[in-house]
């Protein structure tokens, strides 16, 4: 099973990403990629710029990699009651590839953890 571990967080010491991962190594016989939100860092959506430029190579690349895995496994990180900035905007980015669910419609097992 290909399992993609995801922090919900673009901190470097982002204890969501200690969760993700280790949540995802207790599936048996699973290979784990952990994806770091930093790597898919792209301007803040906006319907201008997706009109002007269209979607961000990071995020189509990031979708391909959802597409070719069978479980997600998210933790996300809590800002002033939500998700964080940086997560939605990857969110935003993925809804609008045309004939898309955000995910793929791929199994998630979702979590939180906050100090």
């Amino acid at each position: 099973m290909k399992i993609i571990a995801l922090a919900g967080s673009n901190s470097i010491n982002s204890i969501n990403e200690k969760l993700s991962s280790y949540a995802a190594s207790l599936f048996e016989k699973s290979n784990i990629e952990q994806i770091d939100l930093n790597d898919y860092e792209v301007e803040v959506y906006s319907v201008d710029k997706e009109a002007n430029n269209g979607i961000p190579c990071k995020i189509v690349a990031l979708a391909e990699k959802i597409d070719q895995t069978d479980l997600m496994v998210i933790s996300l990180a809590e800002h002033n009651g939500s998700y964080s900035s940086a997560f939605k905007n990857i969110y935003d980015w993925l809804s609008r590839i045309e004939n898309r669910k955000v995910f793929g419609e791929k199994p998630i097992l979702l979590l939180a953890t906050s100090p």
